[in-house]
């Protein structure tokens, strides 16, 4: 479990807490990939948006494809 203030800092520690996600959610400028969307309790979220102890961040990659 990862305890963090907002989204952008929940990714940040789960990304140091797992190395092998370095570079897939986050740029290499901390911030969130474009094809990367976060959902906060089934609902669109962003990474100022702030966490409570009991949310759950869903971390989906956008598909696209024709």
């Amino acid at each position: 479990m990862i305890t963090a203030a907002t989204v952008g800092a929940g990714l940040r520690a789960l990304e140091d807490a797992h190395a092998d996600l370095r570079g897939w959610i986050l740029d290499e400028r901390g911030q969130l990939r474009r094809h990367i969307n976060v959902y906060i309790n089934g609902e669109l979220g962003h990474e100022d948006a702030p966490l409570g102890a009991d949310d759950r961040i869903d971390i989906l990659p956008a598909i696209s494809g024709g």
